[in-house]
């Protein structure tokens, strides 16, 4: 209807040229999808707020106006106009938060929870993937997936330590690569960091890595992401009794190849452990004091994973029956829920008749306890001291009790304890990594130290669900931290809170151009209420969306609008240039 109502005569556009009716078109246009056209307009003007830029600086109230997918201008700009205005009176706006470590790799690339939800409701504008070994060094080939159907946050990803040793070696992992190996593990690396990785990380605790992987290969690997001044982040070899000696470890292969290292998911755990925190912080400050870039993360948890039933704490040997068959059954992807419900609760049943007889309980324990090279059970590795009580109606009062302290009341075996508590309660929900309130806390308190959740992209949550088990860190991670440990314990400040998270990871990967808002930066904004923002995800519902975070801005475009998200997949895959 526009261009109807638009008179040319030929002979101006004789006179004038084409240049006149390229310049009314692009008029048109841009009134047509509403957009400003006078000079000094904004995309979008966020006005009052109180400006917390993640420098770690007090804050101050101002304006920030946006183009595109930037930041253009910062401070008084009430005399400026924009075509959408965000009235951020009594809110805080800060850089979006930049989590350090996630498993949202799998998620991001399906469609039921690629818009990352769980994330974005508590402002978290960009999530690394790749961690722990795992991920992938396809970087190009997964950043073309994921953007093809969209995705809600930013994603940067980490070249996995596992998967390139699997291309190199073949799917024998327990044993030493020879040096051509070696080699092509280097050049993996290589492709990868030139399609956009911006480092690499390792598991050394995992799957008989923490014996076949050496110090030495990790350097080897390592020096061919130095070429490209990648990272290297790690969940180290050893989080327990011998945690110092993985965080020298890590030290050492910053410094024998120059690259930033960082200590994920940083935690002493196991109660015969806590209090070894002040020496693993102290160790990375003298690193740091001698120049060295070492950092951490942290999840705001004492309690890590895995999580679950009690009942997977008991090692069942492969070719016992009948559980070899009840396992081949609930493989079988062909199931129904119901069916695959069904061979569940038998399992557990079978589970329960096999503890009560003596002899089979005498098996499933010797299984349980055997320290085999490859895949010991979490209670061969790790011991009863790694585990705490969640979650149980029927035996109320063992919730939150580290499980040694009640071995220790009854004067019994580990496993017989468990399994005559599986045999009462079989669905008492357990949880792994148990580190101290005092260890957890210097930590977070020590300025070098990134805030991170440890979490999955999940599908979004319906209000028909029923309350899901399980550790409430991928919902409420960065919420819990403003609630919790600034809002209502005054153990950081704000300012400080924020910084670990935006500034302070983007300046371990080495990403110049987020984290802050500054101009010239990347609009990715998160705005709150501080009085009112928190967690409400639970160990026995754990998912739960956060609230009080009012508006998240994605690369110059809202994605949550008044506390609802409107629906927008404005994430991109990050590439490091």
């Amino acid at each position: 209807m526009i261009l109807k109502n638009i008179r040319i005569k030929e002979e101006t556009m004789r006179k004038k040229g084409l240049g006149v009716f390229v310049i009314v078109l692009a008029a048109i246009f841009c009134f047509a999808a509403g957009k400003t056209v006078q000079e000094g307009g904004f995309d979008i003007l966020i006005k009052n707020g109180k400006i917390i830029n993640g420098t770690g600086n007090p804050w101050y109230y101002g304006d920030i106006g946006i183009i595109d997918d930037k930041i253009v201008e910062v401070g008084n700009l009430s005399d400026k106009e924009a075509v959408t205005v965000i009235d951020a009176e009594g809110l805080v706006v800060s850089p979006g938060f930049i989590d350090m470590h996630t498993h949202c790799d799998r998620g991001l690339g399906e469609p039921g929870s690629n818009a990352n939800l769980n994330y974005l409701m508590q402002g978290t504008t960009t999530v690394r993937t790749g961690s722990c070994g795992s991920g992938t060094y396809k970087i190009a080939e997964t950043k073309k997936a994921w953007e093809r159907q969209g995705i809600g946050t930013n994603a940067v990803l980490l070249v996995g330590h596992n998967p390139v040793r699997r291309a190199a070696m073949g799917e024998e992992q327990l044993r030493n690569p020879a040096p051509e190996e070696v080699e092509h593990m280097q050049e993996l690396v290589r492709q990868a960091m030139r399609e956009g990785a911006w480092g690499i990380s390792t598991g050394l605790e995992y799957g008989g890595n923490d014996k076949f992987v050496t110090t030495e290969e990790v350097i080897e690997v390592t020096k061919a992401v130095a070429e490209f001044g990648g990272v290297y982040t790690s969940h180290i070899r050893d989080e327990a009794s011998r945690i110092l000696d993985a965080i020298k470890e890590t030290i050492r292969i910053g410094e024998e190849t120059g690259v930033p290292v960082n200590v994920t998911h940083i935690k002493a755990t196991g109660k015969y452990n806590w209090g070894l925190m002040k020496d693993a912080i102290q160790l990375i400050k003298d690193a740091r004091a001698r120049g060295f870039m070492v950092t951490a993360d942290q999840y705001p948890f004492v309690q890590g994973a895995p999580i679950g039933s009690i009942t997977s704490l008991v090692d069942v040997p492969a070719d016992m029956e009948p559980f070899a068959e009840l396992r081949q059954t609930m493989r079988n992807r062909q199931l129904s829920a119901g069916e695959r419900k069904q061979a569940q609760e038998q399992y557990v049943k079978e589970l329960q008749k096999a503890l009560a007889d003596s002899t089979k309980r005498e098996l499933l324990k010797q299984s349980t306890y055997e320290k085999r090279p490859d895949n010991p059970s979490a209670v061969a590795r790790w011991g009863w001291q790694d585990f705490r009580f969640k979650v149980s109606e029927k035996n109320a009062h063992l919730v939150n009790k580290p499980f040694v302290d009640v071995i220790e009341e009854q004067k019994r075996d580990g496993f017989d304890v468990i399994a005559d508590l599986i045999i009462d309660e079989p669905d008492i929900l357990f949880a792994a990594g148990s580190q101290s309130d005092d260890d957890m806390r210097h930590a977070m308190q020590q300025e070098f130290v990134m805030v991170s959740s440890d979490g999955s992209a999940l599908p979004p949550v319906k209000e028909t669900d029923k309350p899901v088990l399980g550790h409430p860190r991928q919902f409420s991670s960065q919420a819990i931290i403003l609630r919790k440990y600034v809002r209502e314990e005054n153990l950081l400040t704000l300012e400080a809170a924020i910084r670990k998270m935006t500034s302070l990871p983007a300046q371990y990967i080495k990403m110049d151009d987020r984290g802050l808002l500054l101009e010239g930066y990347k609009a990715d904004i998160t705005i709150f209420n501080p009085e009112t923002v928190r967690d409400n995800a639970s160990w026995d519902d754990a998912r739960q969306y956060a609230t009080g975070v009012e508006y998240v801005i994605v690369n110059g475009k809202v994605s949550v609008d008044k506390g609802k998200f409107n629906g927008a997949l404005n994430g991109k895959v990050l590439l490091k240039q």
